[in-house]
Formats: C-alpha cells, sequence, structure tokens
C-alpha cells in the first residue's frame, strides 16, 4: 500500500512540475469570460457548468490523459517505467488515480473560479437549493467525463503518442455534441457528461453502464498493453 501511495505521490509530481493543469485551469479561467449573457446566478451557474463539461471535462480532460501517456512514448520514458522493479499493473494505476486527482482538483478549482467571476459581475437572484442541484449534477458529468478519459490512456498507448488520442477526443467531443440532441443520446457514452449537466432526467441506467464500459475498456486495456504488449523499437 505504501509503494502504491508513493506512486501515486510521484505520478501528481510529474504532473504538476509539468504544469499542464495550470495551463488547462488558465485556458478555461480566460475563456469563461466570452459569451456571458446570464444575468441571474442560476441561469450563469448552468450556463457555465454546462460549458465547462463540454470544453474541459470532454475536450480538456481528454486532451490531458493523452499527453500523460503518449509523453512517455513521445520523451521515451515509458522504457524506464518497463524497468521497475514493480508491477506494471501497479503503475498504470498510479497514473490513472493521479490522472483522477488532479481532474478533480481541476474541476473544484474551476468551480470556485466560477463563483468568483458571478460575485464580481453582481448577478441577482441566488437560489440556494437549485444551484445545489446544479452542482450535484455537475459532480455526477465530471464521474462520467473523468471514466472516458481513461480510453485515451489506452489509445496514446497503443499509437506510442499524443496525435491519435487528441484526434480521437475531438471526434468524440463532436459526435457527443451530435448525438446528445438526438433520442438516443444517452445511449453514446460521450453524450453522457454533457446530458448529465444539461438535462439529467434523460439518463439512466444502461447510460451509466455504457460510460463504465468505456472506462474498463481504457483502465484494462492499458494494463493489458503495458504487461504483455511488444514495447521493442
Amino acid at each position: 500500500m505504501s509503494t502504491m501511495l508513493a506512486m501515486i505521490e510521484i505520478e501528481l509530481k510529474k504532473i504538476w512540475r509539468s504544469k499542464m493543469p495550470i495551463y488547462l485551469f488558465l485556458a478555461f479561467a480566460i475563456l469563461l469570460f466570452f459569451h456571458i449573457q446570464s444575468h441571474t446566478w442560476n441561469d450563469f451557474i448552468s450556463e457555465k457548468l454546462n460549458w465547462f463539461t463540454m470544453v474541459m471535462g470532454m475536450m480538456g480532460f481528454g486532451i490531458f490523459s493523452s499527453w500523460q501517456f503518449g509523453r512517455e512514448y513521445q520523451d521515451e520514458t515509458f522504457k524506464d517505467l518497463l524497468a521497475l522493479p514493480v508491477s506494471r499493473n501497479k503503475i498504470i494505476c498510479a497514473k490513472l488515480v493521479a490522472l483522477a486527482v488532479t481532474e478533480v482538483l481541476l474541476s473544484i478549482l474551476s468551480v470556485v473560479w466560477i463563483f468568483a467571476v458571478g460575485l464580481f459581475l453582481h448577478l441577482g437572484t441566488f437560489h440556494l437549493a437549485g444551484i445545489g442541484t446544479q452542482l450535484v449534477n455537475f459532480g455526477l458529468s465530471m464521474v462520467a467525463a473523468i471514466g472516458l478519459t481513461f480510453l485515451f490512456s489506452l489509445i496514446a498507448s497503443l499509437s506510442r503518442g499524443i496525435l491519435a488520442p487528441i484526434s480521437v477526443s475531438f471526434a468524440t467531443l463532436l459526435l457527443g455534441k451530435l448525438v446528445a440532441a438526438d433520442t438516443i443520446g444517452h445511449y453514446f457514452p460521450w453524450s453522457v457528461p454533457m446530458l448529465q449537466a444539461a438535462q439529467p432526467s434523460s439518463i439512466n441506467a444502461i447510460s451509466w453502464l455504457a460510460v463504465g464500459l468505456i472506462a474498463c475498456i481504457g483502465v484494462f486495456g492499458t494494463m493489458v498493453w503495458w504487461t504483455y504488449g511488444d514495447h521493442t523499437d
């Protein structure tokens, strides 16, 4: 257990020293000021949480996951990881846990920033119950978004780079946005985070099963590849 915690700590240090989370947050913080149309707290929070889900949760987290695994191949540091005297499954678990923890922290920090901007704009009509419900739905949408990012870790590992998984993340974002408007949107995994944030009543058990299936493919697929795949040049 202590070894696992130490590995997670190392991965977290690698992530934050790279400043990638900071760049993602700054991009969101700046873009948040564009296209502000709401004049009440409830409308503003709803608008920006939905926007965060699509831009950061679906696209930003996809890029982040792709980068975390793809850079190990681009920098050729994956060879050092494979040479470590620890289980490769533990290495993957540590990387994925560090990824999820960082994405949760980014989500919390971004929510705090949204409220700070709302205070700056002097918005009116603050309904605590309504905003509380929106935050719960947002939290669930982030659970789905984070689970879906694990697939890009597998794609980055299989392709040994960043370009392929980032391309797939953009494609899934576009498909998710398009399919979400259809009656079958709640069955498409990449529509679930957006629907959970904006139309939670449309989400059912099958929606979460679809997300869980993609997450499991990402996690176990990455473990299998790192354990049994051909890692020779």
